[in-house]
């Protein structure tokens, strides 16, 4: 086991100097990526923690590859736990073998998956331990980098300001069993958010159904139940009070894609929604 002090490339300009020290795993190695640059992993293993610390505040982006079982083909899910005192946090990935990357020995490892962790002020602990995975070993290198932010889509729909606090957004009206179009540019991961219009009439927890379509193939869809905003309101939108937020998600391929959206299973007569797109990033 080695213990040492990492000091990782790619600092934000908000945090000079900053480090994780590790102080205690289950061994390290290197993996060498497809542009043969050898990268220091350190090792998680069952029963055998990975320690380490952050100077704050920062953020840190934790890269994750599992140590493949030979032989083995198709996705294997495996599951982390981050402790930061008697705080935890699960992690859950699913990942294939990689085709380009390997570790010592010629090693076949899985595909990076990534999380993040928002480190606050002053010297902070953490823990991270394996909770299940290919044989029970994975490999961690960090790097400090912010969360990608997610881009609002514009789309051609009847526009709405949503105020809250100090913050203001761009929704759009969709009316009850009226379904709305609207292109997104893939690939990319697609949030779509939504707020039931609570009219004069409305009274308590009210339901609504949400689904985003592209063709015949339903890419996302749920039920919610869900009641008036007390901190958000529309810009010039006397007597329509938005719900509290609901949120789809989904993932879309390469190129453009015409979707639709539709609202159905309310007494509401609209809602309010927004679409955010983030690139989907290459896994090796």
């Amino acid at each position: 086991m080695r213990v040492g002090l990492l000091i990782l490339a790619g600092l934000l300009a908000t945090a000079p100097g900053a480090e994780v020290t590790v102080m205690g795993s289950a061994g390290s190695a290197d993996v060498s990526v497809v542009r043969r640059v050898d990268l220091d992993y350190h090792l998680v293993a069952a029963g055998r923690p990975l320690e380490f610390e952050v100077d704050g505040p920062t953020w840190v982006r934790a890269y994750t590859r599992a140590w493949w079982p030979p032989g083995e083909e198709g996705s294997r899910a495996y599951r982390l736990s981050l402790w930061q005192d008697e705080v935890e946090r699960g992690l859950s990935f699913e990942t294939r073998r990689s085709s380009s990357s390997y570790a010592d020995g010629g090693k076949a490892v899985g595909r990076w998956r990534s999380f993040y962790i928002q480190v606050p002020d002053g010297r902070n602990s953490y823990r991270l331990e394996v909770d299940d995975a290919p044989l029970d070993t994975v490999g961690v290198r960090f790097s400090f980098q912010r969360p990608r932010p997610w881009e609002g889509v514009e789309l051609d729909l009847e526009r709405r300001t949503l105020v809250q606090g100090e913050t203001e957004e761009t929704f759009y009206r969709l009316e009850a069993g009226s379904p709305s179009w609207f292109s997104v540019t893939g690939p990319c991961r697609v949030k779509v958010k939504a707020r039931l219009d609570f009219v004069p009439g409305m009274v308590g927890a009210q339901n609504f159904r949400m689904s985003v379509s592209e063709g015949d193939r339903v890419l996302a869809e749920d039920n919610f139940r869900v009641t008036r905003s007390l901190a958000a309101t529309y810009s010039g939108a006397a007597g329509t009070v938005p719900s509290v937020e609901r949120t789809l998600r989904f993932k879309l391929g390469a190129g453009s894609h015409r979707l639709r959206a539709g609202l159905s299973g309310t007494l509401g007569p609209s809602a309010g929604f927004r679409v955010e797109r983030i690139t989907s990033e290459k896994y090796e």
